[in-house]
């Protein structure tokens, strides 16, 4: 996990593996370890019957188990698994815990569509393109959206238009970051929307909004490096060189093979939200 953690516990031979992000923790003192260090991620599906099996057949943490298996079966809180598990080891102290639960008191009492929000939020974080883009448009086209204000629903078109560039919809996320800066303002927003332009070759819209908005050579500059560094740095990737590999085959059934293995892959990526 990147640091240093004393165990007292079982060390597992295979890891529970955290599904958004991937992490692997191999005791229950790195499990809480996690749990308390990015506690805005974590959501009550996390606690399932497959980690109910790791802490009692790899963690060796019985007790527990049977606990959590209980509390998932009549529905418990959030905070209540998450305390229960924190208390069943001595990682954290008493004051470390009571401020934990403290911050998991703020997230239960945001509105529903800030928590759909965060949501959202963790599946862009870790790369889930399509599930975060459904996330956002769930609280678009709820009828919570009319409870947004216009900068909290700029910052939410902003967020799916980076999802929807991820995803190849480059020209919805163009939009999509233009339609979020008027609403929010956020300069974060109109560079992510000039960047688009520039991206989607459409150099002449690109020069006619930075003379509207009236901004500074050296900041149109910086624009076109920006793009410009990214298309060198994205022809050194190993996904630059496949592709060029593949256009150098000599035989259509080499290319085929070649194409149906990354196929796979794809759509593996796709069935878990990775793309």
């Amino acid at each position: 996990m990147g640091k240093l953690i004393l165990c007292a516990g079982k060390a597992a031979d295979k890891p529970f593996v955290f599904p958004l992000s991937g992490t692997k923790v191999y005791s229950i003192e790195e499990l809480c370890c996690y749990i308390y260090n990015n506690i805005y991620e974590i959501t009550s599906d996390m606690f399932d019957e497959v980690l109910v099996s790791w802490l009692r057949d790899e963690a060796g943490m019985t007790v527990i188990a049977n606990k959590l298996e209980t509390m998932i079966s009549i529905n418990s809180s959030l905070k209540d698994i998450v305390i229960s598990i924190m208390c069943s080891c001595d990682y954290y102290t008493e004051a470390e815990i009571k401020s934990l639960l403290a911050i998991i008191n703020d997230i239960e009492n945001l509105p529903y569509h800030g928590r759909q929000k965060q949501k959202a939020d963790m599946n862009l974080k870790y790369g889930r393109y399509v599930q975060a883009r459904k996330e956002y448009d769930k609280i678009l086209t709820s009828g919570n959206s009319l409870k947004l204000t216009p900068e909290e629903y700029g910052n939410i078109l902003h967020n799916r238009s980076i999802a929807c560039f991820y995803t190849g919809a480059y020209r919805e996320a163009l939009m999509g970051f233009r339609d979020a800066y008027s609403r929010n303002g956020n300069k974060e927003s109109l560079r992510h929307y000039l960047l688009a332009l520039l991206i989607n070759n459409q150099a002449a819209e690109f020069d006619r909004e930075v003379e509207a908005l009236g901004l500074t050579d050296e900041y149109i500059e910086k624009l076109k490096k920006q793009v410009s560094d990214a298309y060198v740095l994205a022809g050194s990737t190993d996904e630059y060189a496949e592709v060029e590999k593949m256009r150098r085959y000599s035989t259509e059934e080499e290319a085929l093979v070649f194409a149906a293995g990354r196929l796979r892959e794809w759509k593996h990526r796709f069935r878990e939200g990775n793309v």
